[in-house]
């Protein structure tokens, strides 16, 4: 779909609810006439695409188009509202981001994808979609390769490695000695942290970051399940996971930050963040499977 054609299924469906990040709103700046022209044409593309039925009313467009959307586009864009589990996916390299949120229930995942550019110009940031925002339904085995489709590929390296924890303040400090490439510092650094392994996981950030990706899976009523996260520099892959104090009131202070907060990190493969995925999505699919 377009962004205008999402924008209509969003203004002429009241009773349909579809993530925030995917919420399309013209600007205020838009005039009566280009606002109805550009309704007719997603109107248009929509009939075109099947997905709306060709009898729809063009003069006016109908207020809810629920009686004219394909029963079955309506049904999954509806997971989006009534989901067991909620999979967001954010990926990012230099170039550009991708954002997904996969809503999934009774052995089915309604998927919405978006890839943008984003530009700086005088110091603000802008984003534009490269292509049309995807809409798909796939079934809960083939879950795991739609998500892996948005690990960034290219610029492979290292291998994995172990898990290694250590302090905020110890990687923040370990990342300027990597950077500063003293041997005795690194030597000490070594010591201090935990060793070769460490050091070799800790390296994976001490450069130039050249892409991302996090997924978060989260239950129906909101509530995190798992989190996952990568970035990827010159070293390769690194899995990071930050652990941070809860807090009185849940959130931590600056001192608690610095005295109880902690980073886990390790060296993976792209095969094996893909692996990751999948073990998720397996456990995911294995709990569905027992509620039915």
């Amino acid at each position: 779909m377009t962004a205008d054609e999402l924008h209509l299924v969003q203004d002429h469906v009241p009773s349909l609810q579809l993530p925030p990040r995917f919420r399309q709103d013209w600007t205020s700046d838009l005039g009566p006439a280009e606002a109805a022209d550009r309704e007719q044409a997603a109107l248009a593309g929509l009939v075109a695409k099947g997905l709306v039925a060709a009898d729809v009313p063009r003069g006016p467009i109908p207020a809810n188009l629920s009686d004219w959307l394909l029963e079955s586009f309506l049904v999954f864009l509806s997971l989006h509202m009534v989901p067991a589990w909620v999979f967001e996916v954010s990926a990012w390299t230099r170039e550009s981001t991708l954002l997904l949120v996969a809503s999934a229930r009774g052995g089915f995942g309604s998927t919405l994808a978006r890839a943008q550019n984003v530009e700086i110009a005088n110091g603000r940031g802008s984003t534009g979609d490269l292509a049309g925002l995807e809409f798909a339904v796939v079934p809960f085995s083939h879950l795991a390769d739609k998500l892996a489709l948005a690990i960034p590929s290219g610029g492979e390296a290292g291998g994995n490695g172990p898990l290694v924890t250590m302090s905020l303040t110890d990687s923040r400090g370990g990342i300027e000695v990597l950077r500063a490439n003293d041997s005795l510092l690194k030597e000490e650094l070594s010591r201090r942290i935990g060793g070769p392994d460490a050091v070799r996981a800790l390296s994976g950030l001490a450069g130039d970051l050249d892409a991302g990706f996090e997924l978060r899976l989260s239950r129906q009523d909101g509530i995190p399940v798992r989190v996952l996260n990568y970035v990827r520099g010159a070293a390769g892959w690194r899995s990071v996971h930050v652990r941070l104090p809860a807090g009185s009131d849940g959130l931590p202070t600056a001192e608690q930050v610095v005295d109880s907060g902690t980073i886990t990190i390790a060296a993976v493969t792209h095969a094996a963040i893909q692996a990751e995925v999948a073990s998720l999505c397996a456990e995911i699919t294995v709990t569905e499977m027992a509620h039915e």
